[in-house]
């Protein structure tokens, strides 16, 4: 961004010439070239598959509940 905004204030101090085309070409095109190389390195950093979470399935049987009921009632 540092170099962007040299091109933005050198783009304007330069007198009109081919000079200030190129500094406002950089001021224009740096981020868009940054952007998208960093999503290509982004794309290509995680090289191993990341394994997702999974819950574990709970279940609970009416059997369950009956025993439950027979020991509160003694």
């Amino acid at each position: 961004m540092i170099i962007r905004v040299i091109c933005i204030v050198l783009a304007v101090s330069v007198p009109l010439g081919w000079l200030t085309l190129v500094f406002a070409a950089g001021a224009i095109f740096l981020p868009y070239f940054a952007v998208i190389i960093a999503n290509a390195q982004g794309a290509n950093s995680s090289k191993s598959a990341t394994k997702s979470a999974e819950a574990p399935t709970i279940s609970i049987s009416a059997d369950s509940f009956r025993e439950a009921k027979d020991k509160n009632a003694s």
